[in-house]
């Protein structure tokens, strides 16, 4: 079976009523439009800011499963955005250029769920995204 065919069963399966709700926190317009194209094929609800006042503003009115943040952000620190972003029922990722398991441990210990390497990867966002959303419904 092709990764398309699966892909199509998977959403056939899960329906409207399933798709995964994102907010992408992404300073950089060709993140966003990466992240917006990923979230059109794979049928996700997107809503994009780009900064952390504009996160904030987003979440009085959306409720996101996960949360695709930028360590680079306008406004406060990714540490910050982390701890404020991951205070509700959802997962957060932290976007970052450089990481290993320091980022990774600290950003677990301020309520993060995974860091995910910059540039991105279609297949790499994909695959956490969905692990994410996967472990927030069990």
């Amino acid at each position: 079976m092709t990764m398309e065919w699966f892909r199509y069963l998977t959403k056939r399966l899960q329906g409207d009523a399933e798709r995964i709700r994102v907010l992408a926190v992404l300073p950089d317009p060709r993140d966003r439009a990466f992240i917006d194209a990923i979230a059109a094929h794979e049928n996700w609800e997107l809503k994009l800011s780009s900064s952390c006042d504009s996160a904030r503003e987003a979440l009085r009115h959306y409720r996101a499963d996960v949360i695709l943040c930028d360590r680079d952000l306008n406004g406060c620190d990714w540490r910050e955005a982390i701890a404020m972003l991951s205070a509700g029922n959802n997962r957060t990722i932290l976007a970052s250029p450089a990481t290993d398991d320091k980022l990774w441990l600290e950003v677990i210990e301020r309520g993060g769920y995974d860091v995910i390497t910059k540039p991105f990867h279609e297949h790499r966002v994909i695959q956490t995204v969905t692990t994410a959303w996967n472990e927030l419904r069990k």
